[in-house]
């Protein structure tokens, strides 16, 4: 009778062991609401920066835009801020696939937002209890517009720079002139124009179009062709004006 009871006495200690250890697990693993609240700011940041190109759920475009769920990469945390900070370029390979192709710096992006959409693709996509997925607001994440609009400002203000010294020294810029006893402010004068369009047209329009979003949501060979079209096409402008302006007498 004593044996019996003590057998089970044992079964019930150890069955109510391992139900506790369960209990615990469960209530250790459960995140908090702190936890959860930086997870679902993590998805709303990804929705709105990461997900055009590497695709919700990170499964990202093959071939094209390298995926993260599954991607051993994405474990090391500090490599991952690096990268949202300052951008990618360069060959890489996941999952067996080759990939080539340029990632642009978030760095205006806060440290909790970079923490938070980490810890979200860390936590597999996945934000405990926020139920299915459904698309963040319209509003942008602070900052992500903000490179684009200040290199658009940055044209502008060369741009109106340039107009209005045409404007008011146009004489000395695009007049006729003599070769031979050409002032030295003119010839400065016309060098500075010549020097701006080319480093306007082949440098910061191109740029500013390759990284719009319209064009980075492009594939890469498409991105590329419209890069080189608007490069050579600024150059062969410039050198077709440079060829007008000399038979013209103008420099």
């Amino acid at each position: 009778m004593r044996y019996r009871l003590t057998v089970v006495l044992g079964i019930a200690f150890v069955v109510a062991t391992l139900l506790g250890n369960t209990a615990a697990a469960q209530e250790t693993e459960t995140p908090d609401e702190e936890t959860i609240a930086q997870l679902q700011d993590g998805a709303d940041v990804y929705s709105a920066v990461c997900a055009g190109c590497h695709q919700q759920g990170g499964t990202g475009i093959e071939g094209t835009f390298p995926p993260l769920r599954g991607n051993t990469a994405v474990e090391d945390a500090e490599y991952v801020a690096q990268v949202i900070a300052n951008g990618r370029e360069g060959r890489i390979e996941v999952n067996g696939v080759e990939y080539d192709g340029a990632m642009p710096a978030f760095s205006t992006l806060s440290t909790d937002e970079v923490t938070a959409v980490i810890a979200y693709i860390q936590n597999d996509f996945v934000v405990p209890g926020g139920g299915p997925f459904e698309a963040p607001s319209t509003l942008p994440v602070a900052g992500t517009q903000l490179p684009e609009l200040t290199g658009m400002a940055i044209v502008a203000a060369f741009m109106l720079a340039a107009a209005v010294i045409v404007f008011v020294l146009a004489p000395r810029i695009i007049g006729a002139t003599d070769r031979v006893t050409l002032p030295w402010l003119d010839a400065w004068l016309k060098t500075a124009l010549i020097v701006g369009f080319f480093i306007i047209g082949t440098v910061f329009v191109p740029s500013l179009v390759i990284q719009s979003d319209i064009v980075t949501d492009l594939p890469r060979e498409l991105q590329d062709i419209i890069g080189s079209g608007l490069w050579g096409g600024a150059l062969l402008i410039g050198l077709a004006g440079l060829w007008w302006f000399h038979r013209e007498n103008r420099i």
